[in-house]
């Protein structure tokens, strides 16, 4: 709810504080007084485009400020928070316009852009007879205003919600079949590549066990020769007699010497020394044997690390890192079986989604059909006593070209005279018809509808009488619900008022025009309505009649 305003040298309006209420809030007073020029200055500080200075002549600067009590609202408070501000239910709206032409915007004394400005207006205040600021008007909201009506709400958040997920899947789907496509190459080169490192085989740690093989096969024929060598000499020079010969004198020198203990070592000694030579005449035998290498040789072994160190060069990679390769394009063909299985799961959950939609869509679908219908009879009805009975409100629903998150109708709201083809609401010329037109419409859908500051601009301007007392009538029925902001000329439409304020215009010479603007109590309404029924001169019966229309 907009609670006050306040204009600091901006037109005619030098300094002044209005502070409303819920209801219906009501500005009269003579052509020219500068009525409209509040709701000028209330469209300047909500962000409305306008190339006309607002600036009050010989001012160097001038601000409006709006002061609004608002619910935590998930749109207003989503806005609020993009701007770092602590939430809380005051919002304070201030903008200011200089002498050089600049212009700034701020909310909570916090700079903002005037795009914030004007899409946390839109939610707090709607200039109803305003092309540029009737929600009513824009096509794009009347089937978010149908579905209100007709309690589709809950409806239509779980049917986003589903479309989210459908879309969502859509987009994983088409991405990863864009990498399927990338990847149909990778997996035939690696389908290949493993074939080719399958049938050479390697081995952990082959490698290494290659290099010292290699080694040693290269140094062959002189280990040969060497060992050879030694087990000739130890077998062919016939050490091992002559050291039995040698142990069997020590022995039989101990047996005349029983008990001299160095003897014994020495004797002891030389037996172990035969015993170990036996050992090394047999271990040269079998270090020959042990060194045929399984009958590998060393064309063989070269033969081995030359592949390997081809494939592994064609892969970029150690010789020692086949292995590992290996697996790795194991894992990765297994990934790919799996990648088919993710897209072909992701096919059967984007149907359920689309099954899903098509059902809650086609369901809300039908209520809007009904409602709609509905929607144009209370509408027909509200016609006919704002003197519009010729005109044909109709609800269209079409079929979309192309289905959307809130399902797949194309709702438009269409106006037609007798016998003539129907017109979208947006397409009609404004005027007086068409205030009347949207105050019905508003009045149709009141119970449903987001709280909201409404304005509406002289909606009585060229009628009068029975016309008048029912436009008055809706005012106050939507007032009940939102608080409404009305210039009228029509005493009808005044006296439906929870506030009154009479705006006069003073104008000295040789000075800029000056507006000002009074509350009117009880008896200053009486007196303001007679006024508008009788003009300048204020008759008896004028009075009377004023009275008559506030009791």
């Amino acid at each position: 709810m907009l609670c006050s305003l306040s204009i600091r040298n901006m037109l005619l309006l030098e300094n002044m504080e209005i502070n409303f209420s819920p209801g219906l809030n009501v500005f009269t007073g003579e052509t020219g007084a500068g009525k409209s020029i509040i709701l000028e200055c209330l469209g300047f500080v909500l962000g409305k485009k306008s190339k006309n200075r607002f600036l009050r002549t010989y001012c160097d600067r001038g601000e409006v400020v709006a002061i609004f009590m608002v619910r935590e609202s998930g749109e207003i408070k989503q806005l609020v928070d993009t701007l770092s501000i602590e939430w809380t239910d005051t919002l304070i709206i201030r903008r200011v316009e200089f002498s050089d032409g600049r212009r700034k915007a701020y909310i909570n004394d916090i700079s903002c852009t005037l795009e914030t400005v004007q899409k946390i207006g839109a939610k707090l205040v709607e200039f109803v007879d305003q092309k540029d600021g009737s929600s009513v008007l824009k096509k794009s909201n009347h089937i978010n205003l149908l579905d209100d009506f007709s309690g589709n709400k809950n409806e239509v958040s779980y049917l986003k919600k589903n479309w989210d997920l459908l879309k969502e899947a859509e987009v994983e789907i088409s991405t990863m079949e864009a990498r399927k496509e990338t990847l149909e190459g990778e997996i035939e080169f690696m389908k290949y590549s493993l074939s080719e490192l399958k049938s050479l085989a390697p081995k952990l740690d082959e490698v290494k066990e290659l290099k010292e093989l290699q080694t040693i096969l290269k140094s062959s024929s002189r280990l040969n020769e060497h060992l050879q060598g030694a087990g000739n000499l130890i077998s062919e020079k016939h050490i091992r007699d002559d050291l039995l010969i040698a142990l069997s004198k020590l022995e039989k020198a101990g047996d005349l010497l029983p008990n001299n203990s160095l003897l014994s070592a020495t004797i002891s000694s030389l037996d172990g020394l035969i015993h170990e030579l036996d050992d090394i005449e047999k271990n040269i035998p079998s270090i020959l044997s042990n060194r045929a290498s399984d009958g590998i040789t060393l064309e063989e072994v070269e033969d081995r690390l030359f592949n390997l160190k081809n494939i592994a060069r064609k892969h970029g990679v150690k010789p020692e890192d086949l292995v590992g390769l290996c697996h790795e394009f194991e894992a990765k063909l297994s990934n790919h079986t799996d990648f088919e299985d993710n897209i072909k799961n992701l096919r059967k959950q984007l149907l359920s989604y689309e099954n899903t939609f098509k059902t809650g869509a086609e369901k809300i679908s039908k209520k809007r059909k009904v409602q709609g219908k509905k929607l144009d009879i209370m509408m027909q009805k509200e016609l006919i006593p704002l003197k519009m009975e010729g005109i044909l409100f109709n609800t269209c629903l079409e079929p979309r070209k192309v289905k959307g998150f809130n399902g797949l109708d194309e709702v438009t709201f269409q106006i037609s005279n007798h016998g003539l083809i129907p017109k979208d609401l947006d397409k009609v010329a404004s005027g007086g018809e068409l205030s009347r037109l949207l105050l019905a419409l508003k009045v149709c859908l009141r119970t449903n509808t987001q709280r909201i500051s409404m304005v509406f601009d002289e909606i009585d301007r060229g009628i009068g009488g029975a016309t008048a007392e029912a436009v008055g009538k809706r005012l106050g029925i939507l007032s009940d619900q939102d608080q409404v902001l009305l210039v009228t000329h029509s005493p009808q439409v005044a006296s439906k008022a929870d506030r009154h304020w009479r705006v006069s215009k003073v104008s000295n010479r040789g000075k800029v025009p000056l507006t000002l603007l009074d509350e009117l109590n009880q008896e200053e309404r009486v007196s303001e309505l007679a006024r508008m029924i009788s003009g300048e001169v204020v008759s008896k019966e004028a009075l009377a009649a004023a009275y008559k229309l506030l009791t």
